[in-house]
């Protein structure tokens, strides 16, 4: 039976190793005085004492902050905790940063695991920015995995998993494998109690891959087990075989690895009453008798008293279900009845709804296989009475906060109704009175109104104190957003420069290379792609409609397709032609996108693609929009390219290839429009073609990277500040 609890969700992550402390019984005191934190029935108090005692009058803030936080770190009460970091964070010094995202993080975590969500919020925002700066990325990570869960409680799925996965980033980036694994666990715990198995199954599975890259024995278990929860409460029948198959993973795991860690205990036991669960369905479904004797096994000698043992009365009667389901098998109707009447004191020691449900649902099925019908009848109306409990309880949960609210507010103008009707009987006692006590009924009536406005002032600080508190939530998350835009433009960088074609492999295929390559965003929308099969040498570069995250994804795109598009024997023109129906059918292209051509931009890319046979001696080109420069003996030759781009055009012919005699020597020039269109600094003077020919004859003869290093000075020149950059720049020669 799979536990649905925020703690079990912590267990997933290294809280458990990182805040172990906290991962005790809850525990709610009554808010209590500095003073008296003595009093706390705590079992680590002795521990708090002697720390208390480290407190002198004249001790420095920062030694009084240091302290505060160690008993807060050593409470197993979490309102002692969050009392404790908080008065170590009003001894904060500003420049211990450190201390205040610890005390930050303490304060939130310790606030979920309360449930009080939504207080927490602010101090897990405030600690993920502070580790942020400390460069703490993991404990950054833990943070935005509590703020997921906390949005979990709130009810708000987008947030959910916008926050697991900005911690997937960071535990990415850093490859943490392990964490990575824990939060994949998590996330699939959600969308498992969101009865979304398919997906639930998909990050259950990476949850398995990672575990097995940090040789996590026991964690590699644990994603066996919630793979097989998956698989059996997925309405699909043949599901069970494969259910099955991945609790005896889980088994061999466990009994490999043994823990004596209660959480990995407990996570065994319940492997082996699932597995024997799946094992009765099985049998039911196939009639083989094998499946019923393998859950007979499992419950008597794996299982046994566990549960029992250990006070989960639950548990243990949902194991002994799998006994009942086993004689039901074996039609011993009247021994399933007999041990289904010996259940009953333990679901009245559990009797929540949704196992009442469950126990009288049994119960009716015993009894009609007995035929009893009269008394089955009995048992299915209980079992309908408490299903409908269950969804009246979930609504009611629903509404709780609201109607909490609701009932404060009567309890407020009854008591203003009360109030005014005491003012009424003492004005008309001033009327009879009043030659006598005049003054009095006056000052009364003062001390009346101010009482009121303080009142009124009360409750209007009260508001303004919950809206301030929103305001803060909503202050730390925008400043979180703003903070983490720039990580994920520079995540997608790393994400688009993997895809280019590393400089080692350049170098192997083309010896005598440079690339000169500008972005002129963190991303870029242009792009270079070399490959070599055979002894023919594969040459791309392309310019992608925009710059920035538009072109970057352009420039992705066309990257992506090229690994699939280019072989052993395909021709330029040919390439083209295929990205040219990747691009068109990734983006939905179609001829009612062109109006004009003149003055409608398509989506698409200009492009340069030539290929080079060294042993053969023969140059092939094709272009979409953009030249190949040859010189040789120094002299320059513009090998022209089809006047239309890689994707939708108003004209739309077969792409063209020129195939022509190499020389030993002869350079090769591919470029995008960035360098040619560039301004000079603060004039609209474009550097033009012409010039940038110019440039390469006149430098062609030196070595390739001084070619490189004086096309990069001379841009730099002609620009000015970076911010002038206008394109990107994509710049790639090759001497033969």
């Amino acid at each position: 039976m799979m536990v649905k609890h925020k703690r079990n969700s912590i267990c997933f992550m290294t809280l458990v190793a990182t805040l172990v402390i906290l991962l005790v019984p809850l525990y709610s005191p009554a808010q209590q005085d500095y003073d008296d934190f003595e009093d706390f029935d705590d079992p680590n108090q002795p521990k708090i004492d002697s720390l208390l005692r480290l407190i002198k009058a004249d001790s420095p803030d920062s030694i009084k902050a240091q302290i505060y936080y160690k008993i807060a770190e050593n409470s197993s009460r979490y309102e002692t905790k969050i009392d404790y970091a908080q008065k170590s964070l009003d001894y904060c010094k500003k420049t211990d940063l450190k201390l205040f995202a610890d005390n930050c993080y303490l304060i939130g975590t310790s606030y979920y695991l309360i449930d009080e969500a939504f207080t927490a919020l602010p101090y897990n925002f405030r600690s993920a920015l502070a580790y942020h700066e400390l460069k703490l990325y993991t404990k950054e990570a833990l943070n935005y995995n509590i703020i997921g869960n906390c949005y979990e409680d709130l009810n708000f799925p987008d947030s959910i998993f916008h926050y697991h996965n900005m911690a997937l980033e960071i535990y990415s980036d850093i490859k943490d494998t392990e964490n990575i694994s824990y939060t994949y666990c998590m996330i699939g715990r959600i969308y498992f109690n969101m009865d979304l198995f398919a997906t639930a199954t998909e990050n259950y599975q990476k949850a398995l891959y990672y575990s097995t890259q940090s040789h996590d024995t026991l964690e590699m278990a644990s994603c066996y087990y919630y793979l097989g929860m998956t698989a059996m409460d997925d309405s699909d029948k043949a599901s069970n075989s494969t259910a099955i198959d991945y609790f005896k993973k889980s088994a061999s795991l466990y009994e490999l690895k043994i823990s004596n860690v209660d959480y990995y205990e407990g996570m065994k036991i319940g492997n082996y009453s699932a597995l024997a669960s799946a094992y009765i369905a099985e049998a039911k479904l196939t009639g083989n008798k094998a499946y019923a004797d393998s859950c007979y096994y499992l419950y008597d000698k794996k299982v046994g008293d566990y549960y029992l043992a250990h006070g989960e009365y639950s548990n243990y009667v949902s194991d002994c279900y799998n006994y009942v389901e086993y004689l039901k098998f074996l039609k011993e109707y009247q021994a399933a009845l007999d041990e289904m009447l010996r259940l009953e004191k333990y679901i009245k020691e559990e009797s929540s709804p949704v196992n009442l449900k469950d126990y009288h649902l049994k119960l009716y099925e015993v009894y009609k296989l007995l035929g009893d019908y009269k008394t089955a009848l009995k048992h299915f109306e209980r079992y309908d009475k408490y299903k409908s409990l269950i969804f009246n309880d979930s609504t009611l949960n629903s509404l709780k906060d609201a109607e909490l609210r609701r009932s404060h507010m009567l309890n407020v103008l009854k008591l203003e109704n009360a109030e005014n009707m005491h003012a009424a009987e003492k004005l008309r006692m001033r009327i009879v009175n009043i030659s006598l006590i005049g003054g009095v009924a006056l000052l009364s009536l003062l001390i009346l109104i101010v009482f009121r406005l303080l009142k009124i002032k009360h409750k209007s600080n009260a508001e303004l104190s919950a809206k301030n508190e929103l305001l803060a939530v909503q202050k730390a998350e925008i400043e979180m957003q703003s903070s983490q835009i720039q990580s994920s433009i520079n995540y997608a960088r790393r994400i688009q420069r993997a895809l280019l074609t590393p400089k080692e492999t350049v170098a192997r295929i083309f010896p005598n290379n440079f690339v000169l390559y500008i972005p002129r965003d963190v991303v870029s929308g242009d792009f270079f792609w070399v490959g070599q099969f055979g002894d023919n040498k594969v040459c791309i570069v392309a310019d992608c409609t925009g710059h920035g995250v538009p072109g970057g994804f352009m420039s992705m795109l066309g990257m992506t397709n090229l690994n699939f598009i280019v072989n052993q024997d395909i021709r330029p023109d040919e390439i083209l032609e295929k990205l040219r129906q990747s691009v068109i059918s990734s983006l939905n292209q179609n001829e009612d996108n062109i109006v004009d051509s003149d003055t409608t931009i398509l989506d698409g890319m200009d492009a340069v693609v030539f290929v080079v046979n060294e042993k053969k001696m023969t140059l092939t080109y094709a272009g979409a929009n953009s030249p190949l420069i040859l010189i040789r003996d120094n002299e320059l030759q513009i090998l022209k390219p089809d006047k239309m781009p890689v994707g939708i055009a108003l004209v739309m012919t077969p792409f063209n290839s020129v195939t022509m005699e190499l020389r030993k020597g002869d350079c090769l020039y591919a470029y995008s429009d960035g360098f040619k269109d560039q301004f000079a600094n603060g004039t609209f003077e474009k550097f033009s073609s012409h010039r940038l020919r110019e440039l390469l004859l006149e430098i062609h003869h030196r070595p390739m990277n001084e070619q490189r290093d004086l096309l990069n000075q001379t841009f730099e020149e002609w620009r000015g500040p970076a911010s002038n950059q206008t394109d990107d720049v994509v710049i790639m020669g090759v001497r033969i």
